[in-house]
């Protein structure tokens, strides 16, 4: 039976197989320098599993253990309650039809998060319409019965800022809460954004050349996933398999050259474990892999399986009994099938890594 998609997911279909250079061959710079499987997999385990197609992108981490969900197929966040009896996932927003959907998302103060809602855009990740913005969701009164999904409180949105300038806004994270300070990458331009949220004052902040795509790379994205740890901004580029970090200030301003930690190939966002080990998620191969020192091991997923299909982004739990579980956002294949021809629905899903030790460190 052919299976009629939306618009909007055949839209995604196309950038991700274009993307992907499922059409052409890609030529990189760098190959890894090791991609291993060391006795593993670890077990990956599913929260939710949703319709065909459901395109899940970013997710955050709430203190009391609930995961906030982006949906790029549909300008939605929703919510997730992995302690809940049956889970359902809860629309906590839903954004105007002049947004696309949703993608990354950071937190500041406690309950206090922000999203990018990207304006249309084509089969060369270039917008179409409208500008992309940044909105706040204040979850400070929001309040639902996990009993039956409804919602007693209220989230409150309020949007931040338009970025009409912006080309492809992807990943976020916070600088400093307490100044309220955001980073933005742009996958599309290459370069990454800092704003003020509270302003919503914002302007180029790092505009580095191992941010850009290959201009032998199919895909017209560039850097993707970003997180700082001790004083230094790391990202990961969609159209460079290359994983970087480079030294910034207090006000997220470069303090120094960028380089090169590890060579990796298709990864779309990643998180860092307490112990810093980077968990890399591989959209369109299927597959989690970990960089360690220099060293990239293969530890959950592969390009044959639907495990963890389309795998976009991981969080970690926030309790000390659950720090080193890892949560994981899927498209279910949407980028690339598996095997070619199979897509299933977006997942919610959690590994525990502990028993991955950090070969390497």
């Amino acid at each position: 039976m052919e299976m009629q998609l939306p618009p909007s997911v055949v839209c995604l279909l196309v950038l991700a197989r274009f993307a992907s250079g499922i059409s052409g061959h890609v030529s990189f710079r760098h190959e890894p320098r090791v991609e291993t499987n060391y006795g593993l997999p670890l077990t990956v385990n599913t929260i939710y599993e949703g319709p065909v197609p459901t395109w899940n992108e970013n997710l955050a981490v709430r203190t009391n253990g609930q995961i906030l969900v982006t949906r790029l197929d549909s300008p939605v966040l929703e919510l997730i309650d992995p302690a809940a009896e049956n889970v359902v996932p809860v629309t906590v927003a839903t954004f105007s039809p002049e947004y696309a959907g949703l993608l990354g998302i950071t937190e500041t103060n406690e309950d206090v998060f922000y999203v990018v809602a990207a304006a249309p855009f084509g089969s060369d990740f270039v917008k179409t319409s409208g500008n992309s913005s940044i909105f706040q969701i204040d979850m400070t009164r929001f309040a639902f019965d996990s009993a039956t999904s409804n919602i007693t409180g209220n989230a409150t949105i309020t949007k931040v800022v338009d970025m009409p300038d912006a080309g492809f806004l992807n990943g976020m994270t916070t600088i400093d809460p307490t100044a309220g300070l955001v980073f933005i990458a742009d996958a599309y331009n290459g370069w990454v954004y800092s704003l003020d949220v509270t302003s919503g004052e914002y302007k180029i902040a790092i505009d580095d050349a191992k941010m850009k795509y290959l201009p032998s790379s199919i895909t017209n994205l560039g850097v993707n996933g970003l997180k700082i740890r001790e004083n230094h901004l790391y990202f990961s580029n969609s159209g460079n398999p290359i994983f970087c970090r480079i030294p910034i200030n207090s006000l997220g301003e470069p303090t120094g050259p960028s380089e090169i930690v590890a060579d990796i190939r298709q990864v779309d966002d990643f998180v860092f474990r307490s112990d810093g080990v980077a968990f890399m998620c591989q959209n369109q191969i299927e597959s989690l892999s970990v960089v360690t020192g220099s060293e990239v091991v293969l530890v959950a997923g592969s390009n044959t399986s639907t495990l963890l299909a389309g795998v976009t982004a991981g969080a970690f739990g926030r309790a000390e009994a659950n720090s080193k579980i890892l949560y994981l956002t899927t498209n279910g294949g949407l980028a690339i099938p598996v095997n070619g021809s199979i897509i299933v629905g977006g997942k919610i899903a959690w590994i525990d890594t502990e028993p991955f030790s950090g070969i390497g460190t």
